[in-house]
């Protein structure tokens, strides 16, 4: 009996182990991913399981512990190792979204830090070169939006999703001076992406947006739902779920004093009073004057330009959650085919 005790726990521990590692590679070398939206088609289709590579920009460590594929654990001290290659202009590149790090978005560079990019109907210009428009991608509309159409497009950026003024990818050691004409909405933004905690009075700056979160919530229960019962039911169950959900976690933002920038309006106050009531770690803007970047930027679009969710709408990614690269697409699962597919 002691025998078979002994046994017993032997398996567990080899089994913990084996679960470590399976994980840390995980984290740390290959991750496995599925592609839930159309937004690089053709080049890489809805439904398709990716082998990335998350080592070729620098192995990170684990950031995070906790139950796999939820949400319970923590966050934990992480250093990147030196990297193979940098983000290049043109790079399929796989990162955190920076509203819901949970979520893992598959997108091409369009812009590396400190370059300058415009877009002019359609026509990417990075340093004044026009950059090949993918040979896989495509506008699923037919059309290119003309330059007066108006669009809500991130603040930093002026036109439409297929004409955007000339701007500067932000850059490790670019100045910001407070005292300058800016969006608020935009230097908080990058304040908190900077790693920084950013107050206005009481209230707390984060990037995890509740309706960001809330579009991946219960995905995989809703999409078996449409399959087994009347996608219009289905559809509604999902409305309804993901409304309680969202309202939940503004609730507990509220009871929490934190805020989203793009959620504030900033033009109830003077800026007067902005420099000297918002925060940079316990430091007004006012007595600071200016920030340095510490972090390196990226601007990433889908090669589905009409039917991508990116940089165009939510901004830009920091270097600290760049991940990797797909290097090929093995079958998809959505039609249940082979697709054996180099991704580039």
């Amino acid at each position: 009996m002691q025998f078979s005790r002994k046994k017993f726990f032997e398996e567990i521990r080899v089994l913990l182990i084996l679960i470590i590692i399976a994980f840390t590679v995980k984290s740390t070398l290959v991750e496995i991913y599925v592609v839930p939206t159309g937004s690089m088609e053709d080049t890489i289709l809805t439904g398709d399981m990716l082998v990335g590579n998350k080592f070729i920009y620098g192995m990170r460590t684990p950031i995070w512990i906790g139950i796999p594929y939820t949400r319970l654990g923590f966050n934990i001290p992480w250093l990147r190792l030196p990297a193979f290659k940098e983000v290049n202009n043109g790079d399929v590149t796989i990162f955190e979204f920076p509203r819901d790090p949970f979520q893992k978005y598959v997108k091409r560079c369009i812009g590396t830090p400190g370059d300058t990019i415009s877009i002019a109907e359609g026509t990417i210009f990075i340093n004044s070169d026009s950059m090949e428009f993918p040979y896989h991608g495509k506008y699923v509309k037919g059309n290119i939006f003309k330059s007066d159409k108006l669009e809500k497009l991130y603040p930093y950026f002026n036109g439409n999703r297929d004409n955007i003024g000339t701007f500067v990818v932000p850059f490790r050691g670019m100045e910001i001076f407070f005292n300058d004409s800016i969006d608020w909405q935009i230097l908080i933004t990058l304040l908190v992406q900077d790693g920084n905690e950013v107050k206005l009075n009481e209230k707390i700056f984060t990037m995890i947006d509740p309706y960001e979160v809330a579009r991946t919530h219960g995905f995989l229960k809703y999409k078996l739902l449409k399959l087994i019962n009347s996608p219009r039911k289905a559809q509604m169950q999902e409305q309804r779920e993901r409304t309680h959900f969202i309202n939940a976690l503004n609730n507990e933002n509220k009871r929490n004093n934190i805020v989203n920038p793009w959620y504030i309006n900033f033009g109830y106050n003077n800026a007067e009073y902005l420099l000297n009531n918002i925060l940079i770690n316990d430091i007004s803007l006012k007595e600071l004057g200016k920030y340095v970047l510490k972090h390196d930027y990226y601007f990433f679009m889908g090669d589905n330009r009409d039917s991508s969710y990116d940089s165009r709408f939510w901004g830009f990614v920091p270097d600290n959650q760049i991940l990797g690269t797909p290097l090929f697409a093995l079958v998809n699962l959505f039609k249940l085919k082979l697709r054996l597919k180099v991704i580039s």
